[in-house]
């Protein structure tokens, strides 16, 4: 019979109080190895007396090698082992879960992984009694400052009681924990800075480095508002989230924030045997935990719609000298967004291994704030487009009906004397919905709003999801304001002292109709209200996420949610989307330019005023925005153009021709 042993080995911690970190490393179970021989025997049957004897000789066997063992570690090996058993311990360190990558919806990678070096330092080496060691801390620091440059000012600048407060609280949330925690101090190393630091080792006490892996976004400015970035984990960030460990990073924005827990998988874990120093004294490590990787996210866009998008929009907004914009193609039937961007933006691979002070000062003092996300946080008036929504509305309350006509007359007074003109003075004659929205006439949503109630459209405005954020899967969406006479109060009474409290039936109501005075959306509020219209009533929760898949391919779709149903009757959407369609495709269209393109489109402009009167009484900026939808049948896509101080809607409009005329090109529709 062969005897083949075998051990089970337990890494516990030690509760000495000035040795609170060494570590015991192994316990045999010579029960477990008697048991498992003896059942192996081919003589085994339970309550033989065979079984005694072979349990009495092997134990006899394994107690005699047991004693002959001890006896070479307390005399043949005495002084080596006593001083291993003094100065060597066993490290747990994390194997870096492989985070996951994000796709476009066809397959193109939009994000990578690729090779990084980090610096880490083991935070037992700075710990006595429970207690930091600030001075420690400190000469490391300094001995660091003068290799690491950059990358140590990022980290360290006015920050080492932050550093004594991670340590700190790594202990508190690891104090129950049967290994030691490092921490990532610094990532992304250059050669030169990891060959000063190796030189450097004796000055560094607990301080290694390892092989890693960094985020990599190869169309960067493009994607950055939507992608995002992540960083180093902070001692916040350890508190409020449950799934990380010190050595992690984490997603800061975009997307990488979003799905940061479904990204980032589940780190592996793995002990090595070190010296007092920390260094490794053994070849291989023991794997206590394989790593878990992240799933990867496909995402709703296409990348070739993205990158059209983008160099549309940063030709327009230079050609008109406007300050910056937001571009969004939407499904209409979904939410599912097909294109989002944002100019100007940043290039996100600046804040990987922390950005450097000079640039991040140089992104904060642009004053063309590339910083902001426009498609989600500009919160503008809009201008004109908002009439899609009120005639919606009056047309489905019943205060209008599509043959209801008022006159449109270049301009009048209201009784307290205020001029309200329709814009650049033309008169229209008589019109009805239709023509109103073909023309884009202020009198005649004037006389509708005077003849109907303000009150009464504010709930409609409510389920078109003005006010409200969408919930579009990104950080940093913003509400927008619906014009109503209780917002103007709050207004009056908080933050504009200037502002009268009293709402004006007539200049107040007037102005908000057509999307002037205290209401302000944001560009995908815009998107995805006349993505309601073209649908004839929902409103869906607009996505850029699509569906998770882990490294066994299983797919897990994201589901769709809806915002609203039912927001309006059918005869008033198909009245409300006619006057988009007459708008590009009527008599006297205001929208011509977007007539004639291989498909049929419907849509409405903007000019939104703001800032300072003339002494004509014009404002001298405006706002430029177009929305619509397309194909006019069978709508596919919403769209809503926003060009930042950018004069007339028709620079806006001439971005959406370029972009729909490649689209039809590219067979994109």
């Amino acid at each position: 019979m062969e005897l083949k042993f075998s051990k089970k080995f337990k890494i516990t911690q030690s509760k000495s109080s000035n040795k609170q970190n060494n570590v015991v490393l192994l316990k045999s179970d010579l029960k477990y190895n008697v048991k498992k021989v003896l059942r192996s025997s081919p003589e085994y049957s339970p309550g033989s007396p065979w079984n005694y004897l072979v349990a009495f000789m092997l134990f006899f066997g394994l107690f005699a090698i047991l004693l002959w063992q001890l006896s070479a570690l307390q005399i043949t090996n005495g002084e080596e082992m006593l001083a291993k058993s003094e100065n060597n311990q066993v490290r747990v360190e994390s194997i870096p879960a492989y985070r996951g990558v994000m796709f476009d919806r066809n397959g193109t990678k939009l994000v990578e992984n690729v090779a990084s070096v980090g610096l880490y330092i083991m935070i037992d080496k700075y710990i006595e009694d429970g207690e930091v060691n600030n001075t420690l801390l400190e000469e490391i620091s300094n001995t660091l400052g003068g290799i690491l440059g950059t990358h140590w000012k990022n980290i360290s600048d006015d920050k080492k009681t932050e550093y004594a407060s991670i340590l700190e609280r790594v202990i508190a949330i690891h104090g129950e924990s049967p290994y030691f925690t490092d921490i990532l101090i610094a990532s992304d190393l250059s050669n030169d800075e990891v060959i000063q630091i190796k030189a450097s080792s004796e000055k560094l006490l607990g301080i290694y480095i390892d092989d890693g892996s960094k985020r990599s976004y190869p169309y960067k400015n493009i994607l950055s508002a939507i992608l995002g970035y992540t960083g180093d984990v902070t001692a916040e960030d350890l508190d409020s989230i449950d799934y990380l460990n010190s050595t992690d990073v984490v997603g800061r924005t975009g997307l990488e924030r979003e799905y940061d827990e479904q990204l980032a998988g589940e780190d592996g874990k793995v002990a090595w045997e070190v010296d007092a120093l920390g260094k490794k004294i053994s070849e291989e490590g023991l794997t206590l935990s394989e790593p878990v990787s992240g799933k990867n996210l496909y995402l709703t866009l296409d990348m070739d719609m993205q990158k059209k998008l983008y160099q549309a929009l940063q030709s327009g907004t230079k050609n008109s000298k406007a300050t910056g914009g937001a571009g969004i193609i939407e499904d209409v039937n979904s939410g599912e967004i097909i294109s989002m961007v944002t100019y100007p933006s940043y290039d996100n691979n600046l804040f990987i291994g922390g950005i450097s002070i000079k640039d991040y000062t140089k992104l904060l003092n642009d004053k063309t704030n590339p910083l902001m996300d426009r498609a989600i946080a500009a919160q503008v008036p809009a201008g004109s487009t908002f009439k899609t929504m009120v005639a919606t509305a009056a047309l489905d309350a019943g205060a209008i009906t599509k043959y209801t006509q008022y006159t449109s007359y270049a301009g009048y007074k209201f009784s307290n004397g205020a001029l309200f003109q329709e814009y650049h003075n033309h008169s229209y004659g008589t019109l009805n919905v239709v023509g109103a929205l073909t023309v884009s006439s202020n009198i005649y949503f004037c006389e509708l709003i005077r003849h109907w109630d303000m009150n009464s459209l504010v709930p409609y405005l409510d389920k078109f999801g003005i006010g409200r954020v969408t919930g579009i899967d990104i950080p940093g969406e913003m509400a927008g304001r619906v014009p109503s006479p209780a917002n103007k109060m709050l207004l009056a009474n908080s933050t504009s002292p200037w502002l009268e409290p009293v709402w004006y039936p007539e200049g107040d109501s007037c102005n908000s109709v057509i999307g002037q005075g205290i209401g302000l959306v944001t560009p995908i509020q815009m998107s995805n209200w006349v993505a309601a219209i073209a649908n004839e009533g929902t409103l869906y929760k607009p996505h850029i996420a699509k569906y998770f898949e882990d490294e066994n391919k299983n797919r897990v779709d994201i589901p769709i949610e809806i915002l609203q149903n039912n927001i309006a009757k059918a005869e008033a959407f198909n009245i409300a989307k006619e006057g988009m369609w007459s708008a590009v495709n009527g008599n006297g269209a205001s929208i011509s330019s977007l007539a004639n393109l291989g498909v049929v489109v419907a849509a409405k402009t903007g000019t939104a005023e703001f800032g300072t009167v003339d002494s004509k009484g014009n404002y001298e900026h405006t706002h430029a925005w177009v929305t619509g939808f397309f194909p006019y049948d069978k709508p596919k896509y919403s769209f809503s153009i926003f060009l930042e101080d950018g004069g007339e809607s028709l620079n806006a409009v001439r971005i959406m021709r370029e972009m729909i005329t490649w689209m039809v090109k590219e067979g994109k529709i």
